[in-house]
């Protein structure tokens, strides 16, 4: 039988092969698209500064500036720069995500979201995978240069100093002619919860997968010709599949996931399991036929051996309008294509959790076993003060099936949040007034920390058997 070690070399060797072939083959697909007309034009817009302070994370809600033209959007990417323009390393600032919303132009039409009742619509998204949009030859997301953008946006910084980084994006825009218009979807694992994030609490056996889908109604009869997604740590994949035709997978994104001396694997402090460096994108030029009406199913899948708190499992697909789309369940197009925007990966990691980090003497980032400081024995029922920008007390000792408040009493805003442990911890962000309440049958030790301030707020809570 063949050993453990050479099946994986095989196998990751089978894996380098068809993410080459699959590169290539994207590669011929833009080679044989029709030339640039002359009125394509890529603009290199930016918002900022931003201003971080040392290991800080941000996550603002911002006007941005718009594409002051009318035309039709064929490319869009986006990285963070410093004010010359000099890529900014993510071992100084990570752009953990960004999503770029349309809210349209004054006395104009709405534009709709795919939540009931929401309005602005989100139309291109990237995290860590740098993402771009893409669309087929021939097709494009209109845009008016009345309109007016916003980004959601979450920036962590890896570095001691104050940093100022700007939000670069190049949009790559069609106006001499007009183009297939796409409206954008953006559909979630989730549904439609408040939070585009969900926890998965752990406890599984090893290898098993935490499923979470939500069946999205369409809006418009049409064709998906493009698709993009965002996922965290430990995810398996991230599917769209037709309920209506047997349930069968229309779109499959799949993660890859760095090198062992990736980057992403380097920086310090950890602020959250390291994701993906590129997720499938799909394209097809004649794309899958969808009808009004008929329902998608987005499914995401993590591994649910062990937890992860605040997972997303998003996906944007553009879907060019078509009333006649075709409503048979015919063969996926022959001219399908997944996009990588890097293929030196891994198809797979173990999963992971978030060691603690603190400072050194000479402030530089260490990794730490537990909280720093006093400990405090408590039977069923005990109390933690957020307050100073520290837990206080830092170390606390609970019997199992305890139950622990904590109580938010600084004007910052704190969240509480597992790093590593045996079940998930997550507070909501909260100030002053705030609090949160959490039982813990099952013991062990959950080392926690505020990721907003993940390098000065620690607490280590030991559940006794």
């Amino acid at each position: 039988m063949m050993g453990h070690h050479e099946a994986h070399a095989r196998l990751s060797q089978a894996v380098r092969r068809s993410l080459a072939c699959l590169a290539a083959t994207v590669s011929v697909l833009t080679l044989a698209a029709p030339p640039a007309s002359a009125a394509q034009r890529t603009y290199t817009l930016r918002h900022g500064p931003i201003t971080l302070g040392g290991f800080q994370t941000k996550y603002p809600r911002s006007v941005v500036p718009a594409l002051k033209r009318n035309g039709y959007i064929v490319r869009m990417s986006t990285r963070l720069v410093d004010r010359r323009g000099r890529p900014i390393s993510i071992k100084r600032v990570m752009l953990h995500h960004v999503v770029f919303i349309n809210r349209g132009r004054p006395g104009g039409p709405r534009k709709l979201n795919s939540c009931e009742g929401r309005h602005a619509e989100p139309f291109y998204g990237t995290g860590e995978e740098t993402q771009r949009l893409i669309l087929p030859p021939g097709y494009g997301y209109k845009i008016d240069r009345r309109e007016r953008w916003t980004a959601v946006a979450m920036y962590m910084s890896h570095s001691s100093n104050v940093q100022r980084v700007y939000l670069q994006y190049r949009i790559t825009i069609e106006t001499s002619k007009k183009l297939e218009p796409v409206k954008p979807l953006w559909l979630r694992a989730n549904g439609c919860d408040l939070d585009s994030s969900y926890t998965v609490p752990g406890g599984g056996a090893p290898g098993s997968e935490d499923v979470r889908s939500h069946d999205w109604k369409m809006p418009i009869s049409g064709r998906i010709v493009a698709a993009g997604a965002h996922l965290h740590g430990s995810a398996k994949s991230l599917q769209v599949s037709q309920p209506r035709c047997d349930s069968r997978t229309l779109i499959d994104h799949r993660p890859l996931w760095g090198q062992p001396d990736d980057v992403v694997y380097k920086v310090r402090p950890s602020l959250h399991e390291p994701g993906p460096i590129a997720t499938g994108y799909f394209l097809s030029r004649s794309g899958i036929p969808i009808k009004k009406g008929e329902f998608l199913r987005v499914t995401g899948r993590y591994d649910a051996q062990i937890p992860h708190p605040l997972v997303m499992a998003i996906t944007h697909i553009y879907v060019a309008r078509d009333r006649g789309a075709s409503r048979a369940c015919d063969p996926l197009p022959a001219d399908r294509r997944t996009h990588w925007t890097r293929t030196d990966g891994r198809v797979t990691v173990p999963p992971a959790q978030v060691p603690l980090t603190g400072l050194d003497a000479r402030r530089r980032p260490v990794e730490i076993s537990r909280a720093a400081g006093p400990e405090r024995i408590a039977g069923d029922f005990a109390t933690v003060d957020l307050v100073d920008s520290l837990f206080k007390p830092p170390n606390l000792s609970i019997a199992r099936g305890g139950r622990v408040t904590w109580l938010f009493r600084d004007r910052a805003a704190h969240i509480v949040q597992l790093a590593n442990g045996p079940r998930a911890v997550e507070s909501p962000l909260s100030r002053r007034g705030g609090r949160y309440t959490q039982d813990f049958p099952v013991p062990g030790t959950y080392n926690l920390f505020c990721y907003l301030h993940p390098v000065t707020m620690h607490q280590t809570l030991t559940v006794r058997p």
